[in-house]
C-alpha cells in the first residue's frame, strides 16, 4: 500500500495544499526545494502527522522537538482559532493489498466483495475552540460492496457497520510506515539496553529494533532475545562464546556496509567497528565503537558529521529492509546532511537512490549539491506569501504555505528564480579543465554550448567535439587569448545578428592572422541562416515541442524554459524524436565545425 497523495488545510502555515505522488519518477524521490522559511518542514510535519504511523515517534530518539496538536493551528488564527485542521491521505492498493482484504473478508464474515476499490482515502480532523484542542474525528472513504456468500440473491449490498468497523482496524495494520528524519542529530547511545528496565526508555526500544534488523540481515534466524539476552544471563561459557561470534558477524556486516562502502566520506582512518554485548546495573546492553589509528572510540566521541552519516546509514541501510514486513516505507528527510561537506552531500545522494528502490523518500533542501537532475520529475518548489523577496521583510501574518511542482512553477513564475535557483546551479556547465586543455570550439554562452552539446551528443551521438562557451558574442576575447598562446587549434561560432557580425569584425581587427579562416558565424554555413541565432534556426513549432518535453503545460514558445528544456534533456541524456530537418540542420553545424576545426 502506498501514500500516492497527501492534502492538508488549516496546518500551521498550509491553508491548503495538495502533494501528489502518483505521477511518482521512476525512483520514487521526491525533493521539496525553497528558500528559508518557505514551509519546508511545516510539509513534511503534515505528512508526519499521520495518525496510523506507527513510528511517529521517531523524533524521540533525536534532538527535535515536533509540534504538539497546540503548536500547529494556523498561525493567522493563533489568538482565536475555532476551526478544524483537516489532514487527508490517498492510499494506493497493491495487488496483495486487494487479495489479503478479499480473504480476511471471507475468512472473518464470509462476505464476499464484489466491487474491488483501488484507492482508501482516510482524512485525520483536529477541532479547537478558542485555540484549544478538543477532539479528533475521522473520515473513511473506504466503499465494502458485495455480498453475503452463502446468499442466493444477486443483490450488492453494503458491508455491515461493525464489520466495517473491524475492517478498518486490518487496514491499518497494512498503512505504509513513516520515518521522519529531522534536521537535528539523532542521538546514538554509547550503550543500547536489549532489555530496557524503564519502559520509558523509548531510544533503547527504537534501537533495539535496529539491533534485530541487522540480525535479520545476517539471515541466520537470529533473535535478541534467544540469542544475546538469554545467553548473557547463562552460567554456561560456552553461551559467552557465541554470544563474540554474533558480535564478530554483527561488526562484520557494519563494517562492511557502512564504513567499507563509505569511507570517503566517513574517514578513511576508521579501521572497523567493534560490537560488544555485555550486561550492567540497567540491564544487558550492546555498544559500538570505532576502531582507529589510535584506539577504539564510541561514536560520541567521534565528530558531528561522522555521527550524523553513521546514524543515517545505520536506520536506512538496515531499517528499511525489515524482514517479515511488507508495508511500504515512507522516509522524510529534513535538511538532510546540511551540515556536511559538499562531497558527503554527494553521497549522500547516491545512498537515497540505492534504498528509493524499495521506498518512497520526500526531503527538503536548498543545496544544489543534495539535487539530482534525474529526480526532477518529483521536484517541488515550495513558497510562503509571507516571504516576497530576499530584501523584504518576513510579514506572518501573510503566511501562506504553496506547494507546486518545479515545472509548473517555472513556467507560471519565471521571475522568481530565487526559489529555484539550486535546481538552476546543478544545470549549470562547469568547465572540464580537460576540455580547456584540447582544440575547441569557442561558442558565444552557455546556451549555445548546452544546445549544440545535446543535438550532437545525444540526438547525432557524436561526441568527439570540445565546445566551450564565453559570456557573449562580444566577450570571447579571454577564451581566444588562452588558445591561441597555448598553440591549440580553434575555432569560433558566432550568431549571425549584427550584434554577432560586429563582434566578428572586432576579433578579425584586434587578433589579425590568429583568427584567420577561424570565426564563422551561422549564416556561413547557412545563407538562409541570416539575422538568426541558435533558437532561431528551428522553427516555433520544433523549439514548443522541445520544451514540452519538460514543460508540457506550456502554451507558447519561450526562450527561457526552451534552454531549460535543453539543459535537462542533456543532463538526463534523454533521446527525444525530432524531424528529419532538425537532424540535418544540426548535422550540417557539426559538420562545418569539424572542418573548421581542421583548419
Amino acid at each position: 500500500m502506498k501514500l500516492i497523495k497527501i492534502e492538508a488545510q488549516n496546518f500551521k502555515g498550509i491553508e491548503h495544499i495538495e502533494l501528489n505522488l502518483d505521477n511518482a519518477p521512476f525512483n520514487n524521490v521526491f525533493t521539496l526545494v525553497g528558500i528559508n522559511e518557505s514551509g519546508k518542514t511545516t510539509i513534511l510535519e503534515a505528512i508526519n502527522s499521520f495518525e496510523y504511523n506507527e513510528e511517529k515517534n521517531l523524533s524521540l530518539i533525536s534532538n527535535a522537538i515536533l509540534p504538539s496538536k497546540e503548536k500547529i493551528i494556523p498561525i493567522k488564527d493563533k489568538i482565536n482559532f475555532n476551526g478544524s485542521i483537516k489532514i487527508a491521505f490517498t492510499l494506493l492498493l497493491n495487488e496483495n493489498d486487494k487479495k489479503e482484504l478479499k480473504e480476511y473478508l471471507l475468512k472473518q464474515f464470509d462476505f464476499e466483495l464484489i466491487e474491488e476499490i483501488d484507492v482508501i482515502i482516510t482524512e485525520q480532523i483536529y477541532n479547537y475552540k478558542n485555540s484549544n484542542y478538543e477532539n479528533t474525528s475521522y473520515e473513511w472513504n473506504m466503499p465494502l460492496r458485495g455480498k453475503p456468500r452463502k446468499s442466493r440473491t444477486k443483490k450488492i449490498v453494503d458491508l455491515g457497520e461493525d464489520d466495517w468497523k473491524k475492517t478498518v482496524a486490518f487496514i491499518k495494520t497494512k498503512m505504509p510506515k513513516i520515518l521522519y528524519f529531522p534536521t537535528a542529530l539523532f542521538d546514538l547511545p554509547d550503550k543500547i539496553y536489549l532489555d530496557p528496565m524503564n519502559e520509558q526508555d523509548y531510544k533503547s526500544k527504537f534501537y533495539s529494533l535496529v539491533v534485530q534488523d541487522i540480525l535479520d540481515s545476517l539471515n541466520e534466524q537470529l533473535k535478541i532475545k534467544e540469542h544475546l539476552v538469554n545467553r548473557i544471563n547463562s552460567a554456561n561459557p560456552i553461551d559467552k562464546d557465541h554470544v563474540k561470534q554474533v558480535c564478530l558477524r554483527i561488526g562484520r556486516v557494519l563494517s562492511s556496509e557502512i564504513l567499507k562502502t563509505w569511507s570517503t566520506v566517513l574517514t578513511k582512518k576508521a579501521k572497523g567497528i567493534a560490537v560488544d554485548v555485555d550486561k550492567d546495573e540497567k540491564g544487558i546492553y550492546i555498544e559500538f565503537k570505532i576502531e582507529g589509528e589510535d584506539g577504539f572510540f564510541h561514536l560520541s566521541d567521534r565528530s558531528l558529521g561522522f555521527r550524523w552519516f553513521f546514524v543515517f546509514l545505520l536506520l536506512t541501510q538496515f531499517r528499511g529492509k525489515r524482514k517479515n514486513e511488507d508495508k511500504h516505507i515512507i522516509f522524510l528527510f529534513d535538511e538532510p546532511a546540511a551540515n556536511l561537506s559538499q562531497k558527503a552531500q554527494k553521497q549522500l545522494i547516491e545512498s537515497l537512490e540505492k534504498i528509493s528502490d524499495n521506498c518512497t523518500i520526500i526531503y527538503t533542501t536548498h543545496s544544489q549539491h543534495l539535487i539530482n537532475s534525474a529526480w526532477l520529475e518529483g521536484a517541488y518548489i515550495v513558497t510562503n506569501d509571507a516571504y516576497n523577496g530576499e530584501d523584504e521583510d518576513f510579514v506572518v501574518q501573510d503566511t501562506n504555505i504553496n506547494i507546486y511542482r518545479y515545472r509548473e512553477f517555472v513556467n507560471l513564475f519565471p521571475q522568481k528564480v530565487s526559489y529555484f535557483q539550486p535546481i538552476l546551479d546543478v544545470l549549470e556547465y562547469v568547465p572540464n579543465e580537460l576540455d580547456m586543455c584540447n582544440n575547441a570550439i569557442i561558442l558565444e554562452g552557455k546556451n549555445d554550448y548546452y544546445t549544440l552539446n545535446y543535438f550532437f551528443k545525444i540526438i547525432l551521438e557524436k561526441k568527439d567535439l570540445i565546445l566551450l562557451p564565453g559570456m557573449s558574442c562580444s566577450n570571447v576575447d579571454s577564451l581566444i587569448s588562452l588558445y591561441s598562446g597555448w598553440g591549440r587549434e580553434f575555432g569560433v561560432l558566432l550568431d549571425s545578428d549584427e550584434a554577432a557580425k560586429s563582434s566578428k569584425a572586432r576579433y578579425e581587427e584586434k587578433f589579425g592572422f590568429i583568427v584567420n579562416d577561424r570565426i564563422i558565424t551561422l549564416n556561413d554555413i547557412n545563407a538562409k541562416w541570416s539575422n538568426k541565432n541558435m533558437e532561431t534556426i528551428l522553427s516555433v513549432s520544433d523549439r514548443l515541442k522541445i520544451q514540452k518535453e519538460c514543460f508540457p503545460d506550456s502554451k507558447n514558445f519561450s526562450k527561457n524554459m526552451y534552454n531549460k528544456s535543453i539543459q535537462e534533456l542533456l543532463m538526463r541524456n534523454k533521446k527525444i524524436e525530432v524531424s528529419n530537418e532538425v537532424k540535418n540542420t544540426f548535422e550540417d553545424i557539426y559538420i562545418a565545425l569539424v572542418n573548421l576545426i581542421k583548419k
